[in-house]
């Protein structure tokens, strides 16, 4: 893995999990989280001011804001990506959005090969993401239920995002279970960097994945 661009700000709000993080000159990646799903709103602002104390820089030296598009709660996403957009309008530096697969994509491929990736939907189904390298197509993203998962997932590892997924249910699969793997924020900054320099996402443009309409002839 390379060394993340210094001063990256990222927000992942699209789960239980409100994650800020921020890269620092020397490498290192500092971090703050909070568990209640329903404070991000509250807490949001408090986490960034934290990681920017840590790494003791101001808001004026944020070279770029990463923030996650989801898959994943309508209500953080709008929260992260709200705060995101402001940020980076009035600080005048870019903004990266990265799915929650992208972020994923290289720490899982690298420890464990290819693997399906779930993140729950509000509809008693999931989100599938394949990760078959390091890289991810958002457009591959599809929605499936846990009856229908065989028929569409190949691989043979299965990980899943805000949910245990048990054995019993996905029969077939070996499960990464979440103390085999943590998701973290250092996915979101170390893919901003693979993207930047440059000038970014259009701020008035990017919105969270609304993967319904990657569903070719399928549910809207």
């Amino acid at each position: 893995m390379t060394t993340p661009l210094p001063f990256i700000l990222a927000i992942d709000s699209s789960t239980s999990v409100l994650r800020v993080g921020l890269s620092l000159e020397d490498g290192r990646i500092v971090s703050r989280e909070n568990n209640d799903r329903f404070s991000h709103a509250e807490f949001i602002f408090p986490l960034i001011e934290g990681v920017l104390d840590e790494g003791n820089i101001c808001r004026a030296q944020i070279n770029a804001i990463a923030v996650s598009t989801g898959p994943g709660s309508f209500t953080g996403l709008r929260v992260g990506m709200s705060a995101a957009k402001a940020l980076a309008s009035a600080l005048n530096v870019p903004l990266v959005g990265i799915s929650t697969f992208a972020a994923l994509a290289e720490p899982l491929f690298s420890e464990y090969g290819p693997t399906g990736i779930l993140i729950p939907s509000r509809r008693g189904e999931f989100y599938l993401g394949d990760i078959v390298s390091t890289d991810f197509d958002n457009e591959s993203i599809t929605v499936v239920s846990t009856t229908a998962l065989s028929s569409v997932c190949s691989l043979r590892h299965l990980f899943g995002v805000d949910c245990e997924l048990s054995a019993d249910n996905f029969p077939g699969y070996i499960i990464i279970t979440a103390n085999q793997f943590s998701p973290g924020i250092e996915g979101f900054i170390m893919s901003a960097s693979e993207k930047l320099p440059g000038k970014g996402d259009n701020i008035d443009t990017l919105e969270p994945l609304y993967v319904q309409q990657f569903q070719a002839g399928g549910k809207k």
